[in-house]
């Protein structure tokens, strides 16, 4: 680490606050000590400035001594050790520089009487500079360790979200995979056009897989080619409505977060019913929030569907490592409809 007041524009606030301590000094000096007001500008000016760079050099032991509590004992006679040489350089250096300069008898007497003085005001500008530094080194120390945190949280986000989308992804080709082996038996042609649809949507999601955001109008593109594949097993039996307000086609969303809603509303709708169902989609914007609603008909005395929940988990999860709140995804069920709404923050938003 680089010396605290020697590095950006620190040195001056520095100096200023010895320049006040000086003042301070010589202003006692002329009242208590009843020195001539020449004798305690010199006096205080050259004191403090000795301790003034005495006090960077202070620094060294600081930065160079163990935090270890093993090394306390060792640590402690380090800055007494050099507490007591700083001090008896300073005032051996002040003595020096100060004889020739006021060769009054008065305050030559007064240099000699206060020694011990000088002597117990360096022990303080030690210890208060010393502390001084500890503190900024603490400071430093508890932002780098903020700094690694928040690294380390941000990599673990990025970890948990590819997982999550990697669970995602391959949800959706087994489903697909089945439906085409089903086809080849009893449809070949259909077969062959979802193994072309399913081919355009791979190609289109691995373009993406890297792209965290997506726009709402690529996305809802995506969705609809996702429900072609499945329109294509489906027929006629599967129904979709759409109505996106335009202002909020070039809003932001996560990628691929759309596909799970769809996905469980066919799996809850259509498998699970003989007749026609329709999936409802709606987007628009409340203030800075983009709201999307993803509902389905489906039979309520018909027998669910099991499966291993990671659609609206996968959703709820990505939406709260995303943007750090839990409540973006609200799931209602009446008696023949069953609808989730997510409710996604816009940052910046484009026009």
């Amino acid at each position: 680490m680089q010396h605290p007041f020697l590095k950006n524009n620190n040195f001056i606030p520095y100096i200023i606050t010895w320049l006040l301590i000086a003042a301070v000094f010589g202003f006692a000096l002329y009242n208590f000590y009843e020195l001539s007001w020449q004798a305690a500008i010199i006096d205080s000016v050259i004191f403090h400035t000795l301790f003034l760079g005495l006090g960077l050099a202070y620094w060294f032991n600081v930065r160079y001594s163990s935090f270890d509590k093993s090394q306390m004992i060792n640590q402690f006679a380090s800055h007494l050790a050099a507490a007591a040489i700083s001090i008896l350089v300073g005032v051996f250096l002040f003595k020096m520089i100060i004889t020739p300069l006021i060769q009054d008898e008065l305050y030559l007497e007064f240099l000699e009487a206060s020694i011990p003085l000088r002597a117990a005001l360096g022990v303080l500008y030690y210890a208060i500079v010393v502390l001084i530094y500890y503190l900024i080194l603490y400071y430093d120390d508890l932002n780098t360790k903020s700094q690694r945190q928040a690294q380390l949280e941000t990599m673990l986000k990025s970890s948990e979200l590819e997982m999550l989308k990697s669970q995602i992804n391959p949800h959706f080709i087994f489903n697909s995979l089945n439906s085409i082996s089903s086809l080849t038996i009893i449809a070949p042609d259909r077969a062959r056009e979802m193994v072309v649809k399913l081919s355009d949507f791979l190609r289109y999601s691995l373009g993406k897989e890297n792209d965290q955001m997506n726009t709402v109008e690529d996305e809802i593109n995506n969705i609809m080619l996702y429900l072609d594949i499945e329109r294509v097993r489906f027929g006629e039996r599967l129904k979709v409505e759409k109505e996106v307000s335009a202002d909020v086609k070039k809003w932001r969303l996560p990628n691929l977060i759309l596909q799970p809603l769809f996905e469980n509303a066919i799996k809850h709708g259509i498998y699970e019913s003989l007749g026609e169902i329709t999936i409802q989609l709606k987007a628009w914007k409340e203030g800075q929030i983009l709201m999307i609603e993803v509902s389905n008909e489906f039979d309520p005395n018909a027998v669910s569907r099991k499966g291993k929940g990671i659609g609206l988990k996968n959703v709820r999860e990505r939406l709260s490592l995303i943007y750090g709140v839990a409540q973006l995804v609200e799931v209602h069920k009446s008696d023949r409809i069953f609808t989730v709404r997510l409710d996604i923050p816009q940052i910046e938003t484009e026009t």
